[in-house]
């Protein structure tokens, strides 16, 4: 695991830098900005239910009595942000996801200048890959929600599942905004498994990150350093054949 430790250090003493802090002030004003108009969207929603009725005069008594407590504000609130905290990681990924190639060259240019892929991803290709990322880890964290209601009861079963699964999908996510631009689709997928222990230590510090506050806010960031490093050191030299076959563009984002 010397890569990961290198990657782990490489990434923490480029930390304050220019471009990693550029990044983080966009990405996070987006992230929330976007979270705050949604908010106001769904608050907007839920405002309309006061004009629903219902034709047992009972039921309706005890509909507009609950949505006009102060409490049913409060609970609103709360299951919100409940949900912008567990769904966190692809909503900042896909925002988030607008600068991270300013990271990647970042890193490229400080530690491997001789390395270099030819081209960035573009705006629309790695807007494709996070949109992608949040999209998974969106709907299968929704599809095991159940097994965390029938395992609750087994030791550490819950947490088992939460990080493996989206350790696994953080660190394959994050690693193809890196790889691909060096060894496309086909080559990323072949490195990636053969490095496929490091990836997903990568993925499940990435995942811890997202799940302590203040510090979830430069997750993204981090994970996309510290995968540029674990690249590249563990690919000291480009393979030819891949550029061959695979070719740093794909024609579909070209």
């Amino acid at each position: 695991m010397q890569n990961l430790a290198t990657a782990i250090e490489r990434t923490l003493a480029q930390l304050f830098d220019p471009a990693f802090l550029r990044v983080f002030i966009l990405g996070i004003l987006t992230t929330i900005g976007a979270i705050f108009v949604t908010f106001l969207i769904a608050n907007e929603i839920t405002a309309q239910y006061a004009v629903f009725e219902f034709e047992w005069q009972w039921v309706q008594d005890i509909f507009d009595w609950f949505t006009d407590l102060a409490f049913f504000n409060w609970l609103f609130g709360f299951v919100f942000f409940w949900l912008v905290g567990i769904f966190f990681p692809p909503i900042s990924t896909i925002f988030m996801s607008i600068f991270l190639d300013d990271i990647v060259d970042a890193v490229e240019d400080k530690y491997y200048p001789h390395q270099k892929a030819g081209d960035r991803l573009g705006l629309g290709h790695i807007t494709y890959l996070a949109v992608r990322l949040g999209f998974l880890i969106v709907v299968l964290n929704i599809l095991v929600l159940p097994l965390y209601v029938i395992l609750f009861w087994v030791p550490f079963a819950p947490f088992i599942i939460f990080y493996g699964l989206n350790s696994y999908l953080l660190g394959w996510g994050y690693y193809e905004m890196v790889a691909v631009r060096h060894l496309g689709i086909k080559g990323a997928g072949r490195h990636r498994r053969s490095i496929s222990a490091q990836v997903l230590t990568a993925g499940l510090l990435t995942t811890v990150l997202f799940t302590v506050p203040i510090l979830n806010l430069t997750a993204p960031i981090l994970a996309v350093a510290m995968l540029s490093h674990i690249f590249h050191q563990s690919l000291p030299e480009r393979d030819p054949l891949d550029q061959i076959e695979d070719g740093t563009k794909d024609a579909s984002f070209s």
